[in-house]
């Protein structure tokens, strides 16, 4: 049974993560065409899904959802490295290929920021994508994310280095878009 919807948006729903996600979740962090946009170069076998699952997944300093429409998880969304006296926290996402390129990441990322800035009441966001993935930056600048970096060579993806960018929210900047 999955597990019970924790924001619902316009096309998508965000849940919680239970053990029955553990294989769509292992079998799209391993996917080729998902990880060509990331910096994960290790498989992960049901252990260790299970193990992240327990870890910090479960942890409640974060929060870690699936993206689900109409009821079938289509990725994965999550706050972490919350830092409450600074009032930031990190943003990731990803999503099944057949989900991409439908506007899930829009709704599923919108939910979540106003989320992290209402009622976690957190002041800044902030994201990494590669220098190489057109559809995460673009994403994270629809939303209103501005670049404040980057970092040169700073992963090696598929034989190559690759730059890092960062971007980064501020709450007032969300407000002044919505």
């Amino acid at each position: 049974m999955p597990g019970p919807i924790f924001l619902a948006g316009d096309d998508v729903t965000l849940r919680t993560v239970e053990r029955e996600d553990l294989d769509f979740l292992q079998r799209h962090r391993n996917d080729p065409e998902i990880r060509r946009r990331m910096p994960r170069v290790h498989p992960q076998n049901r252990e260790q899904v299970e193990e992240a699952f327990e870890g910090y997944m479960s942890d409640e300093s974060g929060v870690n959802l699936v993206v689900a429409v109409d009821g079938d998880p289509v990725g994965f969304v999550s706050l972490f490295d919350v830092q409450h006296d600074s009032g930031r926290a990190r943003l990731a996402a990803w999503f099944a290929p057949t989900a991409q390129g439908q506007g899930y990441g829009t709704d599923a990322a919108e939910l979540l920021v106003d989320y992290a800035f209402g009622e976690r009441r957190l002041h800044k966001l902030v994201a990494g994508a590669l220098a190489t993935n057109d559809p995460s930056r673009g994403l994270l600048e629809s939303l209103g994310f501005t670049q404040e970096g980057r970092q040169s060579d700073h992963y090696f993806v598929r034989g190559e280095y690759v730059d890092r960018v960062v971007y980064g929210l501020l709450e007032t900047d969300w407000k002044n878009t919505t």
